[in-house]
């Protein structure tokens, strides 16, 4: 009698456990088919956002990370690309047909965003009143999700850029600052520099430019950098890297050698500085100043090829003497 009741409770408990485990299996399926798509979110390849009143931006997965291609040409941060694909994940609380809605009321005909995550289109639009979901509009279905992904959606272009100074394979070799040698030692600092933002290139230019080789014989990268040594620019990306202090110390040192806070900035609409009417540098310091690039050399980030001089003229003849009187 009690094997025969054992044996019941081993047979019901195991119904119970095959319920559960179909149980558990339906629920992962239900999972699966509530998310927003069916894309893993590592392997997505490319997004590109449109965003009103702001350009394009696409960027792409490479060997070695993200890289924006546009609106500028330059390598992307982890950090933002990462916080902005799970969406294609996210959970789903109610689906529509786009048939039956006004698309226009729901900002989704034109979307007020549009991501597309590879070949895939989203459209965003506005949220619904009662649980504030966002309402996104994918083929001829409309998704109901959560509003968490508004503030990277929005987020500008230049948010999603690397901070680095340096991209991540670049080891610097030799280089030089304005044709001064700089030895790779000095330059090898600069590959953990990480500016405190970056933004599009505007304004006046002006400084010094630092030209990088490759210590693998790659191809190199100039900087223009301001008389102040915290501005760095790159007119190849049309990107400037701010910085609170100067990352490179010879240009701290030169800066403060020149009294680079009193200068006035310069435009690169002004071909040359006019030199000074009398010279009061010493010879060391004259030595080591050199001079403003042109317009043409700073579009092309060359040094400057020569040197401004003062040609002294002699007194004219016509000047009167000083004269003086003598009496008897």
């Amino acid at each position: 009698m009690l094997k025969r009741r054992w044996l019941l409770n081993l047979a019901l408990f195991a119904v119970v456990l095959v319920l559960a485990v179909s149980a558990r299996l339906e629920q992962r399926q239900d999972l699966l088919t509530t998310t927003l798509t069916s894309m893993p979110v590592q392997q997505i390849q490319s997004l590109s956002l449109k965003r009103p009143g702001e350009p394009r931006m696409r960027l792409a997965r490479k060997d070695n990370g993200w890289h924006m291609l546009e609106p500028f040409v330059a390598p992307a941060a982890d950090a933002p690309t990462t916080k902005l694909l799970p969406i294609a994940a996210t959970y789903v609380h109610r689906t529509l047909p786009a048939a039956t809605l006004d698309l226009q009321r729901l900002r989704l005909d034109p979307a007020m965003i549009s991501l597309r995550l590879d070949d895939l289109e989203l459209r965003f639009g506005t949220t619904e009143p009662v649980h504030d979901w966002r309402y996104v509009q994918i083929g001829d279905l409309v998704h109901l999700i959560d509003d968490g992904f508004l503030a990277q959606l929005l987020a500008p272009a230049q948010d999603y850029l690397d901070r680095r100074l340096l991209p991540k394979n670049f080891s610097p070799g030799l280089g030089n600052l304005d044709g001064r040698p700089i030895g790779a030692g000095v330059l090898a600092e600069l590959t953990e520099v990480e500016a405190i933002r970056v933004e599009p290139l505007h304004g006046q230019l002006g400084g010094h430019v630092l030209t990088l080789e490759s210590a693998d014989g790659g191809k190199g990268i100039r900087f223009l950098i301001d008389a102040g040594g915290t501005r760095w620019s790159r007119l190849d990306q049309r990107l400037s890297y701010l910085f609170t202090d100067p990352p490179l110390a010879e240009l701290d040192q030169l800066s403060q050698r020149n009294g680079t806070a009193s200068r006035a900035p310069f435009s690169p609409t002004e071909p040359f500085a006019p030199p000074a009417a009398i010279d009061t540098a010493s010879p060391v310091d004259r030595a080591q100043s050199y001079p403003p690039a042109s317009d043409a050399q700073l579009l092309q980030l060359s040094p400057p090829s020569t040197v401004d001089t003062l040609e002294l003229l002699p007194a004219p003849t016509t000047a009167p003497m000083p004269t003086t009187k003598l009496s008897p």
